[in-house]
């Protein structure tokens, strides 16, 4: 059985994004309380919101609310405006507001209920201040009349609190601003109580209220001294956090250096366990997650333990950095390469597009990430026998590669082997044979002579010779195949397997060439090497191995006989 060679996303440093946030927040009418009774304001449909740099924000929900992504923290509210409509505070905008989770609420009234509101809060503080020199008038009056104060001082006490009541009118301007665009809603029942009381000149009940919270003089004493005591914490806090960052780093390099170590041994289950030991330490860490779930993949083909790092991974990036962005297309590929590996070819398509829509995106269309992705679906196509399509992505690939690489480079030659498979698919055994030679060729002049992806093409070769009857070529190049990948993967990762399966079908096919020309004694020879291979990789109740067996007992009788 083949195996193509995909071209993954591999590893790359990603620089800091600018964090996307969504802004919410509720365009309305005052909450009112009438009567002593809270009356809930209404959410005002079809407002809009100009945002400096963005197209208008339409208020389309019945209670008024809206939302718009900010990217650098800050925005401008240029204008807000519906028919009939003003603004409570004109100082809403035009302003620069600074992002916050909890939502923003802009009051609007029409003229006249504003106007009203605006009288009404007037004519109440101003029948509350009558009341108050009324009374005073009335107390100084009765202390002149028994005695208690001097007529010169009932008089100087009387001018004083007229004077008094010329300050009034800018008091009276303030509070009734201030009650004429309060926002009841936005107050809790015990505040809301206190305002009503205050807004009508019930200023015992509302001290009242006031007072049965406690000495507030004791309360700021309190909040000061527990402000202190979260100060003193707070440094303890980041004194620790420090010492844990750097222990962490610590920790992070002599993981990796263990992974480095058992790497180099081709010791890949421990080599796995180290990377994995490091992503613990820190699951936000986007780049060790990556490399945990990468390693596990390619190493130890276990693609049901690597999916929860790219799914970890894809959650993270999307709250850090929003859902356009280039940790969340890595992602995107690798789930896309999980679902191939799996055999899912539907799903790698559905990610493997999102990936391609976001580099395109992200790049522009010629650049290498989106070759991968071209590469990436190219691969799945074939492997649902579209095989013409296939071919237009790989050569896509191709194009977008040469463009950025030249010849001579590594991820051409991905390209080279996966244009040679789409021929093994179709049958054409020997253009697949010169695509493969053309891979081998350039990994060979870039690569390690023990990497990996130079046994993927020795392998595809010796398919191929297998395929056009070059036995003694496919032994060769399988056979060397076999010792890079058992060096570098260990005898139990798949495409050991596949490599032996391949070599033992290599025998098959000799022998029974040999058999066709009536080489009995070579033909029984090679099909007793064969049997052995195929019985270990595919088992005993494998049909190929139950029909090998049956022959070799039919040809061990004629040979007996001769």
């Amino acid at each position: 059985m083949k195996r193509k060679s995909i071209l993954f996303f591999f590893l790359l440093l990603t620089p800091l994004f600018s964090i996307a946030q969504t802004q919410q927040g509720y365009v309305k009418t005052k909450g009112r309380m009438v009567n002593g009774k809270h009356v809930p304001g209404q959410g005002l449909k079809g407002a809009t919101l100009s945002i400096k740099g963005r197209a208008t924000v339409l208020v389309n929900a019945d209670n008024g609310s809206f939302s718009f992504p900010v990217t650098n923290q800050q925005f401008r509210l240029d204008s807000v405006k519906k028919k009939g409509y003003q603004l409570v505070d004109f100082e809403v905008c035009p302003k620069s507001y600074s992002y916050s989770p909890n939502p923003i609420y802009i009051l609007m009234e029409t003229p006249e209920q504003q106007l009203q509101d605006k009288l009404d809060a007037e004519r109440k503080i101003r029948r509350n201040l009558q009341k108050q020199l009324q009374a005073k008038e009335d107390e100084l009056e009765a202390l002149k009349g028994t005695g208690k104060i001097t007529v010169k001082d009932y008089q100087n006490s009387m001018q004083k609190l007229y004077s008094q009541q010329e300050s009034n009118e800018r008091l009276i301007e303030d509070m009734a601003k201030r009650y004429a665009s309060l926002d009841y809603d936005q107050l809790d029942a015990f505040y809301r109580q206190v305002s009503y009381f205050i807004e009508n000149g019930e200023l015992t009940k509302a001290d009242s209220m006031l007072n049965s919270r406690g000495d507030i003089g004791q309360q700021v004493n309190d909040i000061r001294q527990r402000g202190q005591v979260l100060h003193e914490k707070r440094e303890t806090l980041q004194k620790a956090e420090a010492v844990q960052r750097g222990d962490i780093h610590e920790a992070a390099q002599r993981c990796y250096s263990y992974y480095e170590t058992f790497f180099v041994q081709h010791l890949n289950d421990t080599a796995a366990y180290f990377l994995e030991l490091r992503a613990s330490l820190d699951t936000t860490n986007l780049e060790w997650m990556n490399d945990a779930g990468r390693f596990i993949t390619e190493y130890l083909a276990d693609y049901d333990r690597a999916l929860p790092y790219f799914q970890s991974i894809l959650r993270s990036a999307r709250e850090e950095y929003g859902e356009n962005s280039e940790w969340v297309a890595i992602c995107y590929s690798n789930i896309a390469s999980y679902y191939y590996d799996k055999g899912d070819y539907a799903q790698s398509i559905i990610y493997g597009d999102k990936a391609f829509a976001m580099n395109v995106n992200l790049y522009g269309p010629n650049h290498p990430d989106v070759a991968t992705s071209y590469n990436n679906k190219g691969c799945a196509l074939m492997k649902q026998g579209d095989y013409d399509k296939a071919l237009l992505h790989f050569n896509q690939a191709l194009h977008i590669l040469q463009r950025n690489y030249g010849e001579n480079h590594p991820y051409v030659a991905t390209c080279y082997n996966n244009i040679g498979e789409n021929y093994d698919y179709q049958g054409d055994h020997v253009k697949a044979l010169e695509y493969h030679s053309k891979a081998l060729t350039i990994k060979q002049a870039t690569l390690e002579p023990d990497h990996p992806d130079i046994a993927y093409s020795l392998n595809n070769i010796g398919c191929d010779c297998i395929d056009i009857g070059k036995y003694d070529m496919a032994l060769e190049c399988l056979n060397t195949a076999l010792v890079i990948w058992s060096k570098v993967y260990g005898e139990k990762h798949p495409e050991v397997r596949k490599c032996r399966g391949n070599i033992g079908s290599t025998y098959l096919q000799m022998g029974l060439a040999q058999a066709e020309k009536g080489d009995y004694q070579a033909s029984f020879e090679n099909l007793n090497i064969a049997l052995p291979i195929m019985s270990e990789v595919y088992g005993e109740d494998y049909e190929t191995v139950v029909d090998l067996k049956k022959t070799l007992e039919l040809m061990k009788s004629v040979l007996e006989q001769k």
